[in-house]
């Protein structure tokens, strides 16, 4: 039997109140060339009977004990049968043209194995507005490092995922970290067209970060820069130097300094203050330090 064009991989816990909608967009698909891998991440809800609901033979059903996305992931990777190799996470949607449009730019390059990306739109609070494409005529990695690429948008050669997996010691900036190594290595196509939702919920990683700010987390994010800054070198020569992470990074401190200040949480924003400043001294940073004790009265919080 010949295998499928593409493998979409959904890693999942615990939202089997979203699972439907994910599962049914890839039922809807105008490119029927495909399979869809649900990986289980060690759910205590009713996953697997949301799963066993729909009977196509092209879905199929791993479970894994809770070992966290990237491990999710890398698991749909190992079991993958397709050429291409697609994600999707568990509360967003792909747009039925989704995979047709890739199928196209694909053929259009001759299979060229790269790391293609198409647009994503953005809901939330009822209100949808499209993520800016990528510029892939100026360096490609600071154009990830400012836009971002959602996992969902993202289509990769099953060759490249063989020598390139997640990285299972994080769990923030996981994908970025991977879409990083693979772009500096391998083609990056940005396909001028949207083909996939994002919903922003309560429930959604990125929504929560910004609700309260955690400093394991900023650890963590940093901790993964840091790994590609030092460990992944030489593979990032002439596309970014060690002044240029150092600067990125600097400007990771600062987003999580203003939304923890604007949350007020004190001991919080003083402790990513003070890593920040022993990162990268600034005059911007001695600006920052009387806002964080302004905002806890109250004064320069901003509406979210």
């Amino acid at each position: 039997m010949r295998p499928p064009l593409f493998s979409i991989i959904i890693p999942t816990y615990n939202r089997a109140h979203f699972l439907s909608g994910a599962i049914e967009s890839v039922l809807n698909q105008t490119c029927s060339d495909w399979e869809l891998l649900i990986i289980d991440d060690g759910s205590t809800d009713n996953t697997k009977e949301v799963v066993l609901n729909y009977p196509d033979r092209r879905i199929r059903y791993v479970h894994q004990k809770n070992a966290e996305r990237s491990a999710a992931r890398n698991n749909g990777i190992q079991h993958a049968k397709g050429e291409w190799i697609c994600f999707l996470d568990s509360d967003d949607e792909y747009l039925e043209h989704h995979l047709a449009i890739l199928k196209t730019e694909i053929e259009n390059r001759n299979n060229q194995p790269g790391l293609y990306i198409t647009g994503h739109l953005i809901q939330s609070n009822g209100t949808i507005r499209k993520h800016p494409f990528l510029d892939t005529t100026v360096n490609v990695v600071k154009e990830i490092w400012s836009k971002f690429i959602l996992i969902n948008s993202v289509c990769v050669h099953h060759s490249i995922l063989e020598k390139n997996r997640f990285n299972i010691n994080y769990r923030i900036w996981e994908d970025t970290h991977l879409w990083l190594r693979i772009a500096v290595q391998y083609p990056v196509i940005q396909i001028q067209s949207y083909t996939c939702r994002q919903n922003i919920t309560s429930e959604s990683s990125v929504q929560q970060g910004y609700q309260k700010v955690k400093i394991k987390e900023v650890t963590q994010y940093i901790t993964a820069i840091n790994d590609l800054k030092i460990n992944y070198h030489d593979l990032f020569s002439g596309k970014a130097d060690t002044k240029d992470f150092d600067t990125y990074i600097s400007s990771k401190y600062q987003m999580y300094l203003y939304q923890a200040r604007q949350n007020k949480q004190l001991i919080v924003a003083l402790k990513i203050w003070l890593k920040a400043f022993l990162h990268q001294p600034s005059v911007y940073l001695i600006k920052e330090f009387p806002k964080i004790f302004i905002n806890q009265l109250n004064i320069g919080i901003h509406e979210k």
